[in-house]
């Protein structure tokens, strides 16, 4: 018998209050071929819906409920923004772009509109018209910190910027906190004033840390269990083999600014490659796995004579959900800041699987995380020490994984690949299986970047940030760790 939506909704709030993820992403995507013909049974509980399908970090469920929001509520800007977002998680920034021109011919002057209207043109390649969206938000909304934050990131700024800007700091408002303080520490970087640009970001970053605190012992025990529970996994327990898995998932694995956008750009560059960027696919095929820890490994049945059927789902889960973002292209790359901690389960689960781990020097990536607005909750990168911990942390996780795979991981060092490209690259390529690049005519132009990377990727590759932190050593230096 049938389920009723109804039905379908109170499912999904059981699975939610149980904890059972997995059981709850069916329940989704029964809900959405239930109501395809009529969305408008459920009305405005596609809203709980919505946030039950971000709770699972199902993005193509989510996709398809902001839709269903879309076709009930056609003229809601709040539904639009969600669908928009969605759109660009997913690698479909031109769609996400052409949607809110809609919604602006639509509606009233809103500095909203405008701060999403420079997003999605700064990730489709469009950085004049960026800045001019960043720029009219701001004419409406002085204090909107975060257009504020990638103008600044987009290369927007202007000399003539600073004393509004110092001014919205010093008055320390939410709405201005703490875009406004990134952006004024960018506007002095680039005069050269070190010292007064670090007070900027310190001011930042403080904001943050009230805001937002870190649970620095939570994270490192987090991390040490995971590794612990994975030693106690037979080297035996993977999936079965497969004579021609597609696609074939290659995993681009580092920290926030090491480097792992401009990674996943080069390999992108192949024809027979689409770049996922941040899929979260990994959380939702691990879904069985819960939190990674010894009970829940053993729970799932890793351990036991099942564990190459449970393998074999993960992976056929992954590689389900993948493909139905391709374009008939055999490869995908998938990258996130959270991926260091799925890549036993997803390299037991897809025998193919590659990973390419992204290493940079850690005084670089901890400058350039101090100096970035991270609105996604990288709660470390707001205190030096915190920062140290987790950087190590993520480290020691990547060296065990090496130690357990060690053929299926390749490092690449940032510094060596943007001082020589040619032959960094073709050690990566060669790694892949795929045909080399001529790196001389390599163009990121038409790239679609879903980061506030969106400015630099799409600049030639070269080494001018290498070394960049020994313009704040007297800040950093104290930091023993990095």
């Amino acid at each position: 018998m049938d389920l009723t939506p109804q039905q379908l909704l109170q499912g999904l709030r059981n699975t939610s209050q149980q904890g059972l993820q997995a059981e709850g992403i069916d329940i989704l995507r029964h809900l959405l071929i239930a109501t395809r013909e009529d969305p408008k049974q459920l009305g405005r509980e596609w809203e709980e819906v919505y946030n039950y399908a971000l709770a699972f970090a199902d993005e193509d469920a989510a996709l398809g409920v902001a839709e269903r929001l879309m076709e009930v509520f056609p003229n809601n800007a709040k539904h639009v923004f969600s669908l928009a977002e969605r759109l660009s998680r997913l690698g479909r920034s031109e769609h996400a772009l052409e949607i809110m021109r809609r919604l602006e011919k639509a509606a009233p002057a809103n500095p909203a509109i405008d701060y999403f209207l420079g997003v999605y043109s700064g990730q489709v390649g469009e950085l004049d018209d960026a800045n001019s969206y960043f720029r009219r938000a701001l004419d409406k909304k002085a204090d909107f910190g975060d257009a504020w934050s990638l103008l600044a990131s987009s290369g927007g700024l202007s000399d003539q910027d600073e004393t509004l800007l110092t001014r919205l700091v010093e008055a320390g408002e939410g709405h201005a906190m703490p875009g406004t303080a990134y952006a004024l520490g960018s506007l002095l970087h680039g005069q050269g004033r070190y010292d007064d640009a670090w007070a900027a970001w310190e001011k930042a970053n403080q904001f943050e840390r009230a805001r937002r605190p870190f649970n620095r012992e939570g994270e490192l025990t987090a991390h040490r269990a995971i590794r612990e529970a994975d030693e106690k996994i037979p080297l035996s327990s993977e999936a079965s083999e497969f004579p021609n898995p597609l696609p074939r998932s290659i995993f681009v694995v580092g920290l926030p600014r090491s480097g792992t956008s401009l990674t996943e750009q080069i390999i992108a560059q192949q024809k027979n490659v689409c770049p996922l960027g941040e899929a979260m696919i990994s959380r939702v095929a691990t879904w069985p796995l819960g939190n990674l820890s010894e009970q829940s490994l053993i729970g799932a049945g890793v351990m036991g004579p099942q564990a190459t059927e449970l393998w074999d789902k993960i992976g056929g889960v992954y590689r389900f959900c993948a493909g139905s973002r391709t374009k008939g292209q055999s490869h995908v790359t998938d990258k996130g800041a959270l991926l260091h901690l799925f890549l036993g389960a997803l390299a037991r689960g897809m025998k193919e699987a590659k990973f390419v781990w992204v290493r940079r020097d850690p005084r670089d990536l901890a400058l350039s995380a101090w100096r970035a607005y991270f609105g996604d909750g990288k709660r470390w990168r707001n205190e030096l020490s915190d920062m140290a911990a987790y950087i190590a942390a993520h480290d020691e996780l990547m060296t065990y994984w090496k130690s357990r795979f060690p053929k299926r991981i390749h490092e690449v060092q940032y510094e060596k690949l943007v001082n020589d490209p040619q032959t960094e690259t073709n050690r990566l390529m060669d790694f892949l299986a795929l045909p080399r690049l001529d790196m001389a005519s390599t163009d990121f132009s038409s790239a679609s970047v879903g980061t506030a990377s969106f400015a630099q990727i799409r600049s030639k590759i070269s080494p001018a940030s290498v070394g960049g932190w020994k313009n704040y050593e007297k800040f950093i230096g104290p930091a023993s760790d990095l």
